[in-house]
């Protein structure tokens, strides 16, 4: 049996060496995504928090909501006075910009598939219709084949 020489153990304690290093690559990889994923649920929950607080103490938005079911009662709506039917149009659209970048979120993997399914879907399919009804409409054609598919979920049952 040949005894290996010190060229063929420095190849193979190189290539043990490239192993390990992508080994620990992969594992740093596991742990940015982690993380991101972590930032990103904290931003979100810090954007709803401030969101909720602000329409709490809101002695102009808070009245149109409650007043049109939160754009809902087209009746409503259209009863509205320019200014509230504005107020009522920007709320609806950071609402539907807001959904957009979850989905965004979502298909580049940095939403969880439970969050998506339990929040952002089930958000779309109660407010689209409402942002459509005032002229909003989505400005990625990927988010609104999204939302149109949801709709048409939604008009199957």
């Amino acid at each position: 049996m040949k005894r290996p020489s010190l060229k063929d153990a420095t190849e193979l304690l190189g290539v043990i060496a490239i192993v390990m290093s992508l080994m620990a690559v992969t594992y740093e990889l596991r742990q940015t995504q982690s993380a991101l994923i972590a930032s990103t649920y904290q931003a979100r929950a810090t954007d709803a928090t401030v969101e909720l607080n602000f329409i709490a103490d809101s002695e102009f938005l808070l009245p149109i909501l409650i007043a049109t079911d939160y754009g809902a009662d087209t009746d409503a709506v259209a009863s509205l006075t320019t200014e509230d039917r504005g107020r009522l149009f920007n709320w609806l659209r950071a609402r539907m910009i807001d959904w957009d970048n979850e989905y965004y979120q979502y298909t580049k993997g940095y939403l969880t598939d439970d969050f998506f399914q339990t929040t952002t879907k089930p958000s779309v399919e109660k407010y689209a219709s409402r942002w459509r009804a005032l002229g909003i409409g989505e400005s990625r054609s990927e988010f609104s084949d999204f939302v149109d598919s949801v709709l048409a979920e939604q008009a199957e049952r």
